[in-house]
């Protein structure tokens, strides 16, 4: 029904999700009332409000959308990460994520038609991560919740399947 390179990247983008929700819940926990919680804690926020999106693709399209073992191992683990390397984490991962954005891009051109609507969603929420690394790298929190406030004001009451 759907290529391999979707199949395999939308895959590998439900596991990156579960991933992210919960390495950043486990930081954002941490980090209540820290001025670097409006970077942590809003990644956490984004992810949360990606669940039910998410599920409702894979729904959708038939695939699962439960995370492995390995992605719950790997994000408590990095969930876990002392505070004083938290710099040096993002540091790490913002190269990858802009990296990857070309994947989820790559995997949106390769995605049925009826989900173009999510697929775009998909690529966006990926760009407001890039975004909010940028602006946390800069120190720049104040900036980040605004941010993510839009993103969130422009999908809110979006249905991204019709």
């Amino acid at each position: 029904m759907f290529s391999e390179g979707f199949t395999k990247g939308f895959a590998y983008e439900l596991q990156n999700r579960h991933f992210a929700l919960i390495s950043m819940s486990g930081v954002a926990r941490r980090l209540d009332g820290d001025p670097r919680s409006a970077f942590w804690g809003g990644y956490s926020r984004l992810e949360r409000f990606n669940v039910p999106r998410y599920e409702q693709a894979a729904l959708r399209w038939g695939m699962d959308a439960k995370p492995t073992a390995w992605t719950k191992a790997r994000g408590t683990l990095v969930g876990a990460t002392p505070e004083f390397m938290l710099h040096s984490l993002l540091k790490f991962a913002y190269p990858k994520t802009v990296k990857y954005l070309e994947e989820l891009r790559r995997v949106r051109g390769l995605g049925p038609g009826d989900g173009k609507a999510f697929l775009d969603y998909m690529v966006d929420q990926e760009v407001v991560q890039i975004e909010m690394m940028r602006l946390a790298l800069g120190g720049r929190y104040s900036e980040i919740t605004p941010k993510l406030d839009e993103f969130f004001g422009a999908y809110e009451n979006v249905e991204l399947f019709s």
